[in-house]
């Protein structure tokens, strides 16, 4: 026959799987910035609570002066003492399981854990969108504060956690521009430069821990570093002309791109003044399945409660425009 039998070769042979009992992931990212917060010191559980509060230092006593020595002091109570608020924010999703899935994928007929799978494909998606909202401009009233909205563009713009920025001056972000004067990035060092000093709290006090951007603009970074053009055995075979490119340095502040900020700016933050909140439990807690009277199915719920939240915005900052 000029075309084989495909009824027949079906029948004589399986399949060979080759993914090694679970799906290959073609779809999620790493989440840097989510996973990096969740690892340090900016990942802050609280146990209750209507809404996030913080008392703030905002003002100098006014009252201080030099005087002549039979002058009277000025008693004036002088306010220097605040406070921020922000709401809590909940993320959540199901997944379903029905009879006829579980029926099915069982023994050898199994080609990986169907329940585990779309357990792990929930909790990938939630991080996901959490991810998105940390580089995000807080578009409903239901997501997170967003970086767009804590380390504007503008930082005379808006009001975050119930203090206005363009009334209050000692409630801004920093910022300043990245735009190439000629060739693509050759300001951006200096710009970091600019950032740090602007978010420091003096010489060598207060700088950024992390400077986090678009993937273009990571690149662009490392094409402004010194070559590393070197042997790497005794044949002569094998050069290098990269760096590793897992992590960079600027100063002491790791520099690092997540796929959800975009190349036009480069974030400048600092860990102890950035923080994700979370009620403690709720941090990705499942519940028990739930199965409705009318079909055949379990429901899995998930959920989060969280907030990105900023003590304190003069140390933070973004250099924008990047080109």
């Amino acid at each position: 026959m000029a075309n084989p039998n495909v009824g027949q070769l079906v029948s004589q042979a399986w399949q060979k799987l080759t993914n090694d009992g679970k799906p290959e992931d073609n779809i999620f990212e790493e989440y840097s910035q989510l996973k990096r917060m969740e690892s340090g010191k900016a990942f802050k559980s609280y146990t209750g609570g209507r809404t996030l509060i913080g008392t703030i230092e905002y003002a100098v006593n006014s009252t201080v002066e030099s005087i002549s020595p039979t002058q009277s002091l000025n008693t004036e109570i002088v306010d220097v003492f605040d406070e921020w608020e922000a709401n809590w924010k909940q993320y959540a999703g199901t997944f379903s399981m029905t009879s006829f899935e579980e029926a099915v994928n069982r023994g050898d007929s199994a080609k990986f854990n169907l329940e585990k799978g779309k357990l792990k494909n929930l909790r990938s998606s939630k991080r996901k969108t959490i991810n998105e909202h940390i580089f995000g401009a807080t578009a409903a009233a239901t997501d997170l504060s967003g970086l767009q909205s804590l380390v504007p563009d503008n930082p005379a713009s808006g009001t975050v956690q119930g203090i206005n920025a363009g009334t209050y001056t000692f409630w801004r972000s920093k910022q300043t521009s990245g735009a190439q004067t000629s060739s693509a990035h050759d300001n951006l060092r200096a710009s970091m430069r600019s950032i740090r000093v602007l978010c420091s709290r003096g010489q060598g006090v207060k700088f950024p821990s992390q400077y986090v951007t678009g993937s273009g603009t990571s690149n662009g970074y490392e094409s402004l570093l010194i070559a590393n053009e070197r042997i790497q055995n005794k044949d002569n075979k094998s050069a290098n002309a990269g760096f590793q490119g897992d992590v960079y340095y600027f100063g002491s502040a790791q520099v690092f791109w997540d796929g959800d900020c975009a190349d036009a700016r480069m974030y400048a933050l600092n860990s102890e003044n950035l923080c994700m909140a979370y009620q403690s439990g709720f941090w990705f807690k499942g519940y028990p399945a739930v199965n409705p009277a009318n079909q055949l199915l379990d429901v899995f719920k998930s959920e989060t409660q969280c907030q990105l939240y900023s003590n304190n915005r003069r140390h933070l900052g973004v250099i924008s425009s990047i080109s």
